[in-house]
């Protein structure tokens, strides 16, 4: 899973792509909306990552616990 509800699967060839293309269609939801993105390898490996800061106030000590 990329993000929530966007998915990817890797497929060896343009064939076995087109076969999970396939088996998408026939087992497609009554409602909702499914978008297919054939990207190759090489164009996959070229995804940017833009990240902002991390969030460092998570406490990760025995302070966190919590007895009830």
């Amino acid at each position: 899973m990329l993000q929530e509800s966007v998915y990817c699967k890797l497929a060896l060839n343009g064939t076995v792509a087109d076969t999970i293309a396939d088996n998408v269609r026939k087992n497609k939801p009554d409602a909702g909306l499914v978008q297919l993105l054939k990207v190759t390898e090489k164009q996959y490996s070229k995804m940017e990552f833009i990240i902002g800061n991390s969030n460092r106030d998570i406490l990760d000590s025995d302070e966190r616990l919590v007895i009830l």
